[in-house]
């Protein structure tokens, strides 16, 4: 049950409420002009694959948004980041063959691993993503009291909390070894962002062989902005637009799907992260005594 405040509203109320603010922000999310024609434009500049290989390529690299050869990212001004390894995809391979008429034609005869890299994988000259793309700035005390309270319940759960290189994510759970990746470049607010998504997954989804990649990111993402709003930590510029990114091919909004499990999950961890501050709050006060 949710806990209910004299004199103020509980918090099933105010889940309820921040619920509603992120359900109509992601429906009336929408690109602006330029960044439609970046999209466009990024789209054009990348090679085509098929999705098999964006299956395969997915597989070896999970937050990989684009993918072309070193060849093609040299011609695009980027460099590979030291260290990064190769991500290998299936490019067809095709002999010449003589017809019985005497006309040739390339045949296909199998496919043969070649090396591509992601995105997220280079540096250098910017590219039209880099307009779409979307960080949260700043280092406010809301953002590290939420992060101190995430790192003990992580601590509770046996779930360690690694700040270093995510793979060109903000960050990642591995539910194989329960551990939690941040990427520690990310502001103190994108990083407290980050780090209450990673946490919902590490509670939700450690054993979850059957939700769908849209359900997991969606309710991930739904309940960290919830959670972070709850205790003064705006997201909306990341959050709205990172569940619009998980939309069906019907336009759908998500949040129709699994906004009542984001509620449910979003309260629940209120409600732990208001006790770990209030054993904060004790211990500070006797301490001081």
């Amino acid at each position: 049950m949710f806990e209910q405040k004299k004199g103020k509203k509980s918090i099933q109320e105010r889940v309820e409420e921040l619920a509603l603010v992120l359900e109509e922000g992601v429906a009336n999310f929408s690109y602006t002009p330029e960044e439609y024609i970046a999209l466009l434009e990024m789209k054009a500049l990348m090679p085509h694959y098929s999705f098999r290989n964006i299956i395969i390529a997915k597989a070896q690299f999970p937050h990989a948004s684009y993918l072309a050869s070193l060849k093609r990212w040299n011609e695009l001004g980027r460099k590979v980041k030291k260290g990064s390894k190769a991500i290998k995809i299936f490019a067809p391979r095709f002999k010449k063959v003589v017809e019985e008429d005497g006309e040739e034609k390339n045949e296909l005869v199998g496919f043969i691993p070649v090396p591509v890299f992601a995105y997220e994988q280079t540096e250098g000259e910017p590219l039209p993503i880099d307009k779409v793309r979307i960080t949260l700035e700043g280092d406010s005390p809301v953002a590290r009291n939420i992060i101190e309270c995430a790192e003990i319940l992580a601590s509770k759960d046996q779930c360690p909390i690694t700040y270093g290189d995510a793979r060109g994510a903000n960050g990642f759970y591995v539910p194989a070894t329960h551990e939690i990746v941040v990427e520690e470049s990310l502001s103190m607010n994108h990083r407290c962002k980050t780090l209450v998504h990673e946490l919902v997954h590490s509670r939700v989804h450690r054993h979850d062989t059957t939700s769908s990649s849209t359900e997991k990111e969606v309710v991930a993402e739904g309940t960290a902005f919830i959670v972070c709003s709850y205790f003064g930590l705006d997201t909306s510029d990341y959050s709205f637009r990172y569940v619009y990114s998980w939309k069906d091919k019907k336009d759908e909004n998500p949040l129709m799907k699994y906004g009542q499990q984001i509620c449910t999950i979003a309260g629940k961890l209120i409600n732990e992260f208001q006790l770990v501050m209030e054993q904060k709050e004790q211990n500070s006060f006797t301490h001081i005594a």
